[in-house]
């Protein structure tokens, strides 16, 4: 059976007194049984594009139809299958500027090829300065600070996205790579979307940097390399709705959402040792919080404004499922007022007081502020350094201007990424509370007409 074979209509809206629906509270035995599942050996890892990840989305969206949600998937059902057009590099890529060619592996180190083509107007960037859309950025002759050049973009990384390339100078240091060294891949694109390819990123010889820099501002310069269509293959997201009540507060669209892949099972590993990369904590967690959260919002009373559940595929491999969704919405994202993504909340963060979430990008919009007003236990992010606003699912969102934040509670831990990020580790009766605490929040925001604004400045 495929993963869009789950068709049957959504289940009848439950019934019942108010008092009696509202008594759907999240418990430690809920949250259990989803992470004993999501984050088990037998899902594998659930590596973007595997058959685990797919069972994932499945699994998500049998959870969804077991609580009348309305499927927004493929073919009536729950799932989205995201095609991924991958490609393979058959020469080095060069760059051409001021007439002049420089080939990778020689004069210049293409780390990241966004296209197979990328072109634009040279901009000699300086810290402060608004980067030009479709521009190649020439960075400064300094070392990167510790943030990296995000730190003095305004904007950070949604800006640097922006462009078409970004070129910077070598450090004398690095190690040259060897002889024969593996060609840059090309960034996979989305199929039937209009996405827009990612920044290429060169770090060129001094000789070259010093040719770039006598060019005047707006010189063109290109970026190439010969590539040929590989695999195309799939990732996949779960979404389905809880449509509001209220006929005009129903257009009003609250998107909860998470990531459910992660990492699989490394092919290097020693024999005898673990080799899975189970993702309880990134980002099992976050996937059973918006579970919990659409089985409670279901199964009490019906808000008048409209909740979408999505679950997407590939976040680790590049934002795939979550930049589908933002370029083929199932709703307008004009009609989206809130996206509060959910990731990595199965441990508290030191940094923050004991039973204590923080909320990305907290000082960037009322959001945050309003739903802690409601008892929502969300703080400032105490990692700002590391730039997490940007690196989670709701970026696509916050890009194409809709309020979209990720609350977490990550406290850098040493599990990130490894194959000890296991159920093991996880703090249940954390992660129990921290669900729970946000369950009312978000239904006031559902049932109110509060509608957050970006704060002056703060838009990505």
């Amino acid at each position: 059976m495929s993963a869009c074979a789950l068709t049957q209509p959504p289940a009848a809206a439950p019934t019942g007194s108010p008092s009696s629906q509202s008594a759907s509270p999240v418990t430690e035995a809920d949250v259990r049984a989803h992470m004993m599942f999501l984050a088990s050996d037998a899902l594998n890892g659930r590596a973007t594009g595997s058959r685990d990840e797919w069972i994932a989305a499945t699994y998500l969206a049998s959870q969804m139809q077991q609580w009348g949600l309305e499927p927004l998937g493929d073919d009536g059902g729950f799932v989205q299958s995201v095609g991924i057009q991958r490609f393979e590099t058959s020469a080095a890529p060069t760059l051409t500027a001021g007439g002049k060619t420089f080939t990778h592996g020689r004069e210049i180190r293409v780390t990241a090829l966004g296209a197979a083509h990328r072109t634009g107007p040279l901009q000699k960037y300086t810290a402060g300065a608004e980067v030009t859309p479709g521009a190649v950025l020439l960075m400064p002759q300094i070392a990167p600070p510790a943030g990296g050049y995000a730190s003095v973009v305004p904007g950070g990384l949604a800006s640097l996205a922006k462009a078409a390339a970004i070129l910077s100078l070598e450090n004398p240091k690095a190690p040259k790579p060897p002889a024969g060294a593996r060609l840059p891949t090309v960034a996979p694109q989305l199929l039937a979307t209009t996405a827009t390819p990612r920044a290429t990123s060169v770090f060129v010889n001094e000789d070259v940097y010093k040719a770039v820099t006598v060019l005047s501002d707006g010189a063109t310069v290109t970026i190439a390399a010969e590539v040929k269509e590989a695999a195309v293959t799939r990732t996949w997201n779960a979404v389905g709705r809880l449509t509001g009540t209220d006929p005009a507060a129903s257009k009003d669209v609250i998107l909860l959402s998470a990531h459910h892949d992660h990492l699989g099972a490394r092919a290097n590993a020693a024999p005898g040792t673990d080799a899975i990369n189970n993702g309880a904590d990134d980002d099992a967690s976050g996937t059973t919080a918006v579970l919990e959260l659409a089985r409670a919002l279901a199964l009490g009373p019906r808000p008048k404004r409209t909740i979408v559940f999505a679950f997407f595929g590939s976040e680790e491999a590049g934002g795939f499922g979550s930049t589908y969704f933002a370029d083929k919405p199932v709703v307008p994202l004009t009609q989206i007022i809130a996206n509060l993504q959910f990731e990595m909340i199965g441990r508290p963060d030191s940094k923050v007081p004991p039973h204590t979430l923080w909320l990305t990008g907290f000082d960037r919009s009322t959001l945050g502020p309003a739903l802690a007003k409601q008892g929502a236990k969300l703080v400032q992010d105490p990692h700002p350094e590391q730039n997490f606003f940007e690196r989670s699912d709701n970026i696509q969102f916050a890009r194409r201007g809709v309020i979209a934040h990720t609350v977490s509670s990550y406290g850098l831990h040493k599990e990130y990424h490894q194959p000890s990020d296991e159920i093991t580790t996880i703090d249940f009766p954390h992660m129990t509370d921290s669900i729970q605490s946000m369950l009312e929040p978000i239904r006031w925001l559902a049932n109110s007409a509060f509608k957050p604004d970006w704060l002056p400045g703060k838009k990505p």
